[in-house]
Order: structure tokens, then C-alpha cells, then sequence
């Protein structure tokens, strides 16, 4: 079974500004969680979270970023498509808590790797 084509043709810059846009919401909504959930951990007596995990994640989303304003540095296109691949086995284990967190990012993913696709693979071909 084959997917029939869309009756209209896409532009790569929808595509672009689409998961730009996400991964920005994304990325403020973490800074935002991080600043207002240290602060009400602390009222708890908790500690904070490790200043590390929140800079890799912060460095993972610069990273998609940048993928998403130069397609064309194929190392950089790459090495996001690893970390694509990780937040989709990441999915796997947070779909056992909650399915809609899970589908996000695996939508998320999709849309990237079909990105990928077409500003590497799809150009190159004859």
C-alpha cells in the first residue's frame, strides 16, 4: 500500500517555519517550566533539577534550531536526525504513563525526518 501524493504541493518553507515555530514554543515553555517548577520545588523544601539535564535540552532544541536554518550542513542534519531518533525511543517509555505526550513527539519527529528527507535526500536525487 502506497500513500497517494497531496493535491497541492507543499512548500519547503511551510514545513520549516512550521516545526521552527513548535520547537520555539517548546523550548520557551521549558525555560518557563524550569524557572516557576524551581521555584515551587524549593517552596516544597525539594531540591532543584539538575541544571544539567536542562542544558542538554536546552543545547538538543539549539541544535533543531540550527538544523532548521542551515539544511544544507549535512553533519548538522545528521546529528539531529540521532537525536530525532532518540526522542522517538524516549516516546516508547513516556507512552506508558500518557499516549498524548508520546504522539506529540513522534508527530513532532515525523515532521522533522520528512524534513530531513526532502533537504538531503530528495535533492540529491536526478
Amino acid at each position: 500500500m502506497t500513500l497517494a501524493p497531496l493535491p497541492f504541493p507543499v512548500p519547503m518553507s511551510s514545513l520549516r517555519w512550521t516545526l521552527g515555530i513548535v520547537a520555539a514554543l517548546f523550548t520557551a515553555a521549558i525555560i518557563a517550566i524550569a524557572v516557576i517548577g524551581g521555584g515551587f520545588r524549593r517552596s516544597f523544601g525539594a531540591p532543584d533539577n539538575s541544571p544539567l539535564i536542562e542544558s542538554i535540552i536546552l543545547l538538543a532544541a539549539g541544535l533543531v534550531f540550527a538544523s532548521l536554518l542551515w539544511p544544507d550542513r549535512r553533519m548538522l542534519m545528521h546529528t539531529v536526525a540521532v537525536l530525532m531518533a532518540a526522542l522517538c525511543i524516549g516516546c516508547a517509555f513516556i507512552a506508558r504513563e500518557t499516549i498524548f505526550t508520546a504522539t506529540m513527539g513522534w508527530s513532532y519527529a515525523a515532521g522533522w525526518f520528512v524534513f530531513y528527507y526532502r533537504s538531503l535526500w530528495a535533492a540529491a536525487a536526478p
